[in-house]
């Protein structure tokens, strides 16, 4: 008897092509519209699909919303840029890695961060996702604070109030003032906030 295949079959490749398409088309009318101003249909309009399929592919207009952190960092390429840096062993890149996805997010993602974050005030479901955006920050800051533990780096003996720091200032709200209202240009804020994790941090 043949074993079962562990590659996805077609039907699966097609399903999960259906979601990111409907993951995108969500993400693009978020950004324009606003969250409360874009329905289901316009959603299955924008991806080419019928409302039933999105949601049978999703769930409701709140999954829809509840997976946009997962096609943030999808789309910042944070998988890409975590794996090299971890592995290079450098604690001067390791202790930049926070200010690099931010500078990634904001660069590929500010549209609809910015949706986000201006939306949030009136929409809890979309206050939920910049809480779970918040999360994963701040982990993200804990996880750069262990690994310098491991190397030996730490300018200081580490505490919760570090990986705070290093969060706070690296925190892609932030980011987002310095565009708005002082503007500073994407290499300015990478540039500043590496400088700022490295005297946090480092010896």
């Amino acid at each position: 008897r043949a074993m079962p295949s562990e590659q996805p079959t077609m039907r699966e490749r097609q399903a999960e092509f259906t979601r990111n398409e409907i993951l995108l088309a969500a993400r693009r009318l978020f950004a324009d519209r606003g969250f409360t101003q874009t329905s289901v249909r316009d959603i299955a309009r924008a991806a080419g699909v019928s409302a039933q399929t999105v949601y049978d592919s999703i769930g409701s207009k709140q999954a829809v919303v509840a997976r946009l952190n997962d096609l943030i960092d999808s789309e910042a390429g944070i998988g890409a840029i975590v794996g090299p840096i971890a592995a290079s062993g450098d604690p001067r890149q390791v202790a930049a890695l926070s200010a690099r996805i931010t500078r990634s997010m904001l660069e590929n993602c500010e549209d609809i961060v910015r949706a986000l974050v201006t939306g949030a005030a009136a929409e809890p479901e979309l206050q939920v996702v910049l809480d779970e955006g918040h999360r994963r920050h701040v982990e993200g800051a804990r996880t750069v604070v262990r690994m310098l533990q491991d190397m030996e780096a730490l300018a200081h003996p580490a505490d919760a109030a570090t990986s705070e720091t290093l969060a706070a200032i690296t925190d892609i709200r932030f980011a987002l003032v310095l565009r708005e209202s002082y503007g500073w240009s994407l290499d300015r804020i990478e540039v500043w906030m590496t400088a700022a994790s490295h005297d946090l941090l480092l010896r």
